[in-house]
C-alpha cells in the first residue's frame, strides 16, 4: 500500500515494509497491519487493532451518542488516550456528529502517524488533534482546567489503576469517562492480593466473578474520585472474557463524595451451600446463615446500580427505530446489540451477583431447566428475577439459594 499521499505518512517509518490492509468497521475505513486480521492474537506493534473488539466499540458508540444527546451541549469533545489504530475515535468522528472535536493520543509515535493517515482516509482530519505522549503527561498538559473533555476513554493493556487520577481530573463536570480493565485474572480472584493493592478490594473466585470484577473496578474509581472531591455514577458496565468495561458520569461535589460509603459494601459467599448475599459492614459476619459453615467475603465493592435505565431505554428505542444492525447478525439473533441492551434494561442491577443454572444443577445433583424457565418459575412464586448481560446462562433473583432449591427439586 502506498502512503505517500497522506500527511506525515507512515512512509517515513521503519515499519513501511510490512504488509498493510484496509478494513472497514461500519462506515469507518482504517489502514492496519495485515497481521491484525490474520493472527489469532492481534500484534501490539507496529499498531494495535483488535477486530474481535468490534462489539465492544458498537456498545461504546451507542452509549456516547445517547449521552451526548442527553447533554445537548453546543460543543463537545472526545479524548482517546490510547488510540492505537484510532478506530474508536474515528468511529466517534463518523457516527456522532454532535462531538465536534476528537483528540487522539498514544505513547507509540507510529500509532499517531497511522491515526493521522486514517483520519485523512475518513475525511475527518480537520476535526481531529493528535498527540504522542504518556497518558498522564498528555492529560495534564493538553487538557486545560477551563477546557476539560466531555468524554475521556482509557483502554490499556492490563490495569487502568495508574491513570485514574489524571483521567478523572481531565473530564468536565457532568462529563463521562469510559474505563477498560484487561487484567481480568486479577479482578476475578486469581490474584487477590494484587486486586486489593490495585482496586482496594478483595475479589471472589465464583460463578459471578465477572460482575464482582466490574463492581471492584467501579468502587476503585469512586474512591479515587472522592479523594478529588468528585463523585461518579455508573451508567453502563459490561465485560467479556478478557476485558471489563465501565462508563461513569463524573460530577464535582464534596457532598456526594462524602456519601460514597453508602454505595459500597461486601458480598458474602458460602462455598459449601452456594448461599450469597451482600452487606454494608462486616460486623458479626463469620458463618453462613443457611448451613453455618465459614463464609468468604469479597469487597469492599460497588453494591448500587450499575446501569442508567433512562439512557438504556433511549438506546433500545434508537436501535429499534433505526432498523439497521451495527453488529453482525446471527441466525439465532438478528440484532445482537438490541438484545444485549434489552437484557441490561431489565436486569436487577441492584443485586451485585447472579446464579448460573449449571451451578444450581451441581448443588441439586441433577440437570435443571434453562434460565428462561427458571426466571419464569421464580416470578410465578413471587420473587424478582431477571437475565444478566454478564452470563448467558445466568440469572439474578432476590430468592436465596435455599428458596431456589425448593422450587427446582
Amino acid at each position: 500500500m502506498n502512503f505517500s499521499n497522506y500527511p506525515e505518512s507512515v512512509s517515513n517509518s521503519n515499519y513501511c515494509d510490512r504488509t498493510w490492509s484496509v478494513t472497514s468497521e461500519n462506515d469507518t475505513k482504517i489502514i492496519i497491519p495485515s497481521g491484525a486480521l490474520k493472527e489469532k492474537e492481534p500484534p501490539k506493534f507496529p499498531v494495535f487493532f483488535n477486530p474481535a473488539a468490534k462489539f465492544n466499540r458498537d456498545v461504546s458508540i451507542q452509549i456516547y451518542k445517547t449521552f451526548i444527546d442527553f447533554k445537548n451541549d453546543k460543543e463537545s469533545f472526545f479524548v482517546d488516550t490510547m488510540a492505537g489504530s484510532g478506530i474508536r475515535g474515528l468511529r466517534v468522528a463518523n457516527e456522532i456528529p454532535k462531538i465536534t472535536k476528537i483528540i487522539f493520543n498514544d505513547f507509540n509515535h507510529f500509532s499517531i502517524q497511522v491515526c493521522k493517515t486514517n483520519a485523512v482516509l475518513n475525511g475527518v482530519y480537520a476535526k481531529c488533534e493528535f498527540y504522542n505522549k504518556e497518558i498522564c503527561n498528555f492529560l495534564s498538559s493538553k487538557i486545560s482546567y477551563e477546557n476539560r473533555a466531555t468524554i475521556v476513554d482509557i483502554d490499556p493493556f492490563g490495569t487502568p489503576a495508574p491513570y485514574l487520577d489524571c483521567v478523572l481530573r481531565s473530564v468536565e463536570n457532568g462529563g463521562l469517562i469510559s474505563v477498560t480493565a484487561t487484567d481480568t485474572a486479577v479482578l476475578s480472584g486469581v490474584y487477590p492480593k494484587v486486586c486489593y493493592r490495585k482496586y482496594y478490594g478483595y475479589p471472589l473466585r465464583t460463578s459471578y466473578s465477572e460482575e464482582m470484577g466490574i463492581r471492584l473496578l467501579i468502587s476503585s474509581i469512586a474512591l479515587v474520585a472522592s479523594r478529588l472531591d468528585l463523585s461518579i455514577i455508573p451508567i453502563f458496565s459490561h465485560g467479556y472474557r478478557n476485558y471489563l468495561r465501565v462508563y461513569c458520569k463524573v460530577s464535582k461535589s464534596n457532598y456526594l463524595a462524602n456519601k460514597i460509603h453508602e454505595k459500597l459494601g461486601y458480598v458474602v459467599h458460602c462455598f459449601n451451600c452456594r448461599h450469597r448475599y451482600f452487606i454494608k459492614n462486616l460486623y458479626g459476619v463469620s458463618d453462613c446463615n443457611k448451613c453455618h459453615k465459614r463464609v468468604t467475603i469479597g469487597g469492599p465493592l460497588w453494591t448500587s446500580q450499575i446501569f442508567d435505565k433512562d439512557l438504556i431505554i433511549k438506546i433500545v428505542h434508537s436501535i429499534a427505530e433505526d432498523g439497521n444492525c451495527p453488529t453482525e447478525p446471527k441466525e439465532s439473533n438478528p440484532n445482537p446489540l438490541l438484545d444485549f441492551f434489552s437484557v441490561a434494561l431489565n436486569e436487577l442491577d441492584a443485586i451485585p451477583y447472579y446464579y448460573v443454572n449449571d451451578e444450581v444443577g451441581k448443588v441439586l445433583k441433577k440437570n435443571v431447566m434453562n434460565v428462561k424457565k427458571i426466571i419464569e418459575l421464580l416470578k410465578t412464586n413471587g420473587y424478582q428475577s431477571s437475565k444478566t448481560i454478564f452470563a448467558p446462562n445466568g440469572f439474578k433473583t432476590n430468592a436465596s439459594i435455599t428458596e431456589i432449591k425448593k422450587l427446582l427439586i
